[in-house]
């Protein structure tokens, strides 16, 4: 018996170019990017060539202090990552309303799975202490916001106990960034140790956009 494709499905997924399919097979990842699973947060909005990037997402864009005896696919990408010789970039990217960060404030109930993924990120008292005395009550966006960019931050200094990463940057041929994008406002900053403050993000981070 003869059956017809149908029309949907054989356009489900866009045909790669040869050019595309040229590029994919010579060319090397240069971002690592690591990410919140929210949607609006894509990672292919920071880099000119998006096929160009190594993505890490999870939920929280939590980065597992560097431990070799644990079994993580989160702590063996980053690590593999890490040694690719074209890598130029690594970013690490969060957001505000994270729910991550509201559970790790207890502004909101989770599983018992996911308080447990949240601990091993280690940002909650950096998160608490952000807020202040204002722990335990109703927190309104802004200080969400504040205690979200320590969360951030955390994970930041997590990563940058990753072997190989620190070699790296001293050579001048490795950047570590920090992007914190606003929800409300579609706009994103840049973390700068010159300031230790969140600065706005004018253009491409990427080695990729070069």
């Amino acid at each position: 018996m003869h059956t017809h494709t149908p029309r949907s499905s054989r356009s489900a997924l866009p045909r790669q170019s040869p050019r595309t399919r040229d590029r994919l097979g010579k060319e090397l990842p240069k971002v690592l990017f690591i990410s919140c699973t929210e949607s609006r947060l894509a990672p292919q909005r920071f880099v000119a060539h998006p096929d160009q990037i190594y993505e890490v997402r999870n939920i929280g864009n939590i980065v597992l202090p560097y431990n070799p005896r644990i079994v993580s696919g989160d702590i063996a990408t980053i690590e593999y990552t890490l040694t690719l010789p074209n890598l130029s970039d690594v970013v690490i990217s969060g957001h505000s309303g994270c729910t991550a960060v509201a559970a790790l404030l207890a502004q909101k109930s989770v599983s018992s799975c996911m308080r447990r993924w949240l601990f091993v990120g280690n940002s909650r008292a950096a998160s608490r202490e952000a807020v202040g005395a204002r722990i335990g009550a109703v927190l309104d966006a802004e200080a969400c916001e504040r205690a979200a960019r320590a969360h951030l931050l955390t994970q930041l200094a997590n990563l940058a106990g990753y072997p190989g990463l620190e070699s790296g940057r001293r050579g001048g041929d490795l950047r570590l960034r920090a992007l914190f994008h606003s929800s409300e406002t579609g706009t994103t900053d840049i973390y700068s140790p010159r300031d230790n403050s969140f600065v706005p993000l004018t253009h491409q981070v990427a080695g990729a956009a070069r």
